[in-house]
C-alpha cells in the first residue's frame, strides 16, 4: 500500500462540474490489490460535511470525484468513488470513501474548453484560461 497526502477534494456533477470541498486535511491509499482500490479519507467540518450528504443524496452506488493529491500543483486524479462512512468527532467529520482510478483527463478537458467558449473566450485568453484552469484543478 502507498499513502499520499489529500490536498484537495471535489465532487463531480452529472454536468461535470466541480463542487469544491474544503478539507482540514486528508489521505488517499493506493491498496494496490488485484480490484485497483484507493482509500479516500476526507476530515473536513460537520458544516461541510452536511454540504457533501446534500451532494450525495440521489447519486445511487457510485459517483465521480476528483482529488489533488500530494501537492496543489499536481493534476487532479478522478475516480469512480463509493461512499462508505462517517465518523464524527468534537469539531470534524471523517468521511471515508472507497473508488476505482479513471481516466478521465481527455473527457474532463474537453467539458473545461467547452465551459471556456461558452464564457466568450477566444485565443491566446482562452489558451491561458484553459492552462490555468488545468493546472488549478479547478471547474
Amino acid at each position: 500500500m502507498k499513502t499520499f497526502k489529500l490536498v484537495s477534494l471535489q465532487l463531480v456533477t452529472e454536468d461535470g462540474e466541480a463542487e469544491e470541498i474544503e478539507l482540514v486535511d486528508g489521505l488517499i491509499i493506493n491498496k494496490e490489490n488485484e480490484a485497483s482500490t484507493w482509500l479516500i479519507e476526507a476530515l473536513m467540518n460537520t458544516e461541510q460535511y452536511e454540504l457533501v450528504k446534500k451532494q450525495l443524496e440521489g447519486k445511487g452506488d457510485s459517483f465521480i470525484i476528483s482529488c489533488v493529491i500530494t501537492k496543489k500543483d499536481n493534476t487532479p486524479a478522478f475516480f469512480e468513488a463509493f461512499f462508505r462512512n462517517a465518523r464524527e468527532m468534537e469539531d470534524y467529520v471523517s468521511v471515508l470513501f472507497s473508488g476505482k482510478l479513471r481516466n478521465r483527463r481527455r473527457e474532463m478537458a474537453e467539458l473545461l474548453l467547452d465551459d471556456l467558449i461558452d464564457e466568450g473566450l477566444t485565443g491566446a485568453q482562452l489558451k491561458s484560461a484553459f492552462r490555468d484552469s488545468l493546472r488549478s484543478g479547478n471547474r
